[in-house]
């Protein structure tokens, strides 16, 4: 819908022409002289129309006067011109004056609306474009904002070498032309001074071969003795329709960069790779030289050492890293499955070829094919590829058509590949073409100065990984991190500080919360923490002859590979001791300490919180001293030569008052007490406060024989219960 304004002097004409343009759609605005026409052109009364059709002669004044002051005020507007009475001259005059159409009266309908539509139309496609020309001109004033913004210098060269485009930075180095306009035309010799002859040969490759240059570092000497480093890259510049319109080149300063490395001595990373030994900083001269070139490059290693990082560098890092990256194992597929994956195979090839597949080669056209595992191929496969890396051509399985490829190839493997070659399993043609170029990729072993490093680096990882603020391990952690052999390699070392991240509290990692393997490296064995628990306590066994009857149930040694197995003594017909309570609750204080008739024994040779009391006094005295023997080193004791008082156990007690005084069993202590026991070894086991169990078990991990002085195991007593079978009870 369009506003129009129609302007004429008889009114009949005006309601005619108006009611034929309503109906097309249209808003018109009348005015019957030019006064009131020129009132409908200004701001207040709505803007300009988007059409004048106005009569010529319009009582005393004249429509073409008002057709120049329309194309004056509203340069856009079209104009038609009405006339009764045409002539030359007013025809002449009104394509002067810029009219769009010169109709004579009477006007029909239709000659009417094809006028107004064609005018109308006219200025839609004129309003578009110079929308264009608006929308044109300011990206490029944006453009230019950002091509003079960028701090790297930027440079636009025609295919001659003449300057197109120099932004800032590129005007402000050393002898360059300081005024863009001055500069636009120029050679590029003249243009960029010191540096002309530094970056030439990266724009003369692009030029030459009309593709993008490999980056390279160059410096420079200043007049004041000052050095200046730039890395430089050059990339081609083409037009839409494909044409070759000149070259881009890059320049960056990098020679804060420069002198940081040169301090620190070597890098300590590239693309994820850390290191900064002296095989890894040999390792990054070699990448950074491979990554401009094609060439097939071997890498080796052994698993875990991060060859497929380093396939990923030389990618990155070169001329192909906009194409595409193309990661194959080799040792995860079949021969037939292998085939078919590495070079497509078509519908029909074989069962199951329901239609056309494209192979992994052709999908890594323009960039690069990684090939892991390269020697678990098989002979045919061999050939094929040996084919693909002379010729960069193949077809695929069931196809006769050749299909040829632009593409870069980087193998790897943890095996030695000549000695499949010596074995014949590995052809030696295709041995030679891989290995054109070898990475070897030393273990970590061999680098154990880069593990702080690693460290660092997977630590920040796995903080972003896991929500975490670790800040690193303690020293004693990196201690058997540096000790440990890592057979696994960097794969591994990934691994136990992931372990470590799961298993540690604090924000730092210690030694405990790393695997079991690594903390073995300084000689930590893993140790099992007490795991506090409440178990039924045993009351001492009487003398003989203290008129206390004898019951195989009440007998807790009898009892130990039943019994004892699950933390319990048996009693007769089910009944308790007093105060003792059901198994899995924990007892009183008063069960514990007050009754001094009871004795700790835990099965597993845990230890039982008993006060010395509680030990002491009657059930001390139950158990006389054994006299004969060697003298036996100081031990403590309870009361009148009694047991341990409770202070004997595997481990430290986990709790209660006496955990300060708890002693760990050692060779001495057991031997002391069988020697004391006259080596019966149930009796040896009360006056240690453990199970008969943890003292055969002992018995062995210390080497020792079975008996101190070579006695017997039975209780010379006679106990019912504690015969001679009680020596074959199985040590656990």
């Amino acid at each position: 819908m369009a506003k129009i304004l129609l302007v004429d002097d008889e009114e009949s004409i005006r309601f005619t022409l108006s009611a034929f343009l309503r109906r097309d759609g249209h808003v018109v605005v009348t005015a019957a002289s030019l006064d009131e026409a020129l009132h409908a052109l200004e701001p207040a009364n709505g803007g300009p129309p988007d059409l004048v059709i106005t009569d010529i002669i319009l009582r005393g004044e004249n429509g073409l006067d008002f057709a120049r002051t329309v194309r004056e005020r509203c340069p856009f507007v079209p104009v038609i011109l009405l006339t009764g009475r045409p002539s030359v001259e007013s025809a002449v005059r009104a394509v002067t004056e810029g009219a769009e159409q010169y109709l004579t009266k009477p006007v029909d309908k239709e000659q009417m609306l094809q006028a107004a539509r064609a005018a109308l139309r006219h200025k839609a496609l004129d309003d578009e474009r110079r929308a264009l020309v608006v929308e044109r001109e300011n990206l490029r004033v944006h453009l230019e904002a950002v091509f003079q913004a960028v701090p790297d210098v930027l440079v636009t060269v025609t295919p001659d070498l003449r300057i197109q485009r120099m932004n800032l930075a590129a005007r402000e180095l050393p002898g360059g032309a300081r005024d863009a306009r001055q500069a636009a035309g120029r050679r590029f010799d003249e243009a960029l001074g010191l540096f002309a002859p530094l970056f030439r040969p990266v724009l003369d490759e692009t030029l030459e071969a009309r593709r993008a240059s490999r980056r390279r570092r160059v410096s420079a000497q200043l007049g004041d003795g000052r050095e200046q480093v730039f890395e430089i890259e050059a990339a081609p510049l083409v037009g839409a329709g494909g044409e070759f319109l000149g070259a881009l080149l890059v320049a960056r300063d990098v020679t804060r960069l420069a002198g940081l490395e040169e301090a620190l001595g070597q890098r300590t990373g590239m693309n994820q790779i850390i290191g900064r030994s002296a095989p890894m900083s040999e390792l990054f001269h070699l990448l950074d030289e491979l990554a401009q070139t094609d060439t097939t490059v071997l890498i080796t290693g052994e698993s875990g050492t991060g060859k497929e990082l380093v396939a990923e560098a030389l990618h990155r890092g070169g001329p192909r890293a906009l194409g595409p990256l193309v990661k194959v194992n080799c040792s995860a597929l079949s021969e037939h499955l292998l085939e078919s994956e590495l070079f497509g195979h078509v519908r029909g090839a074989f069962t199951g070829a329901v239609r056309d597949r494209v192979g992994r080669f052709q999908l890594a056209h323009g960039g690069t094919i990684f090939l892991d595992e390269i020697g678990d191929v098989s002979s045919a496969v061999q050939l094929k590829l040996l084919r693909v890396l002379q010729e960069r051509e193949f077809e695929r399985v069931g196809d006769t058509r050749t299909v040829k490829v632009d593409v870069r190839v980087i193998a790897a493997t943890n095996r030695p590949l000549a000695d499949l070659v010596r074995s014949g399993r590995l052809r030696e043609d295709l041995y030679y073409r891989l290995r054109v170029v070898e990475l070897h990729l030393p273990a970590l072993r061999d680098r154990r100065s880069d593990i702080p490093l690693l460290v660092d680096h997977f630590v920040e990882q796995f903080n972003v990984h896991f929500h975490r603020r670790v800040t690193g391990v303690t020293p004693v952690a990196l201690q058997a991190l540096m000790a440990h052999s890592w057979p696994g390699n960097v794969r591994e070392l990934r691994h136990a500080l992931e372990h470590g991240f799961i298993l540690s509290r604090g924000d730092v990692i210690d030694v405990d919360a790393l695997p079991p393997e690594v903390r073995a490296a300084v000689g930590m064995a893993p140790a099992a923490a007490p795991v506090p628990r409440s178990i039924v306590c045993d009351t001492d066994l009487p003398q003989q002859g203290a008129g206390v009857p004898w019951s195989r149930d009440r007998a807790g040694d009898r009892a130990g590979d039943e019994g004892m197995d699950h933390g319990m003594v048996r009693h007769p017909q089910g009944a308790r001791p007093t105060g003792v309570p059901p198994y899995g609750q924990a007892a009183s204080a008063s069960a514990i300490h007050g009754d001094a008739g009871h004795s700790g024994i835990y099965p597993d040779g845990l230890p039982v919180n008993l006060s010395e009391a509680g030990r002491g006094g009657d059930a001390a005295s139950s158990e006389p001293p054994v006299s004969g023997g060697p003298s036996s080193p100081v031990m403590p004791t309870g009361p009148a030569g009694g047991g341990y008082g409770g202070r004997v156990g595997e481990e430290p007690a986990p709790y209660g008052a006496e955990s300060g005084r708890r002693l760990r069993l050692t060779p001495e202590l057991l031997s002391d007490a069988l020697r004391r026991a006259g080596n019966n070894k149930a009796r040896a086991a009360r006056l240690l406060g453990v199970s008969r169990q943890t003292v055969y078990r002992k018995l062995v991990d210390f080497g020792m024989p079975d008996g101190a002085d070579g006695g017997p195991d039975d209780d010379p007593h006679g106990a019912p219960g504690e015969g001679t079978n009680e020596g074959a009870a199985t040590p656990r």
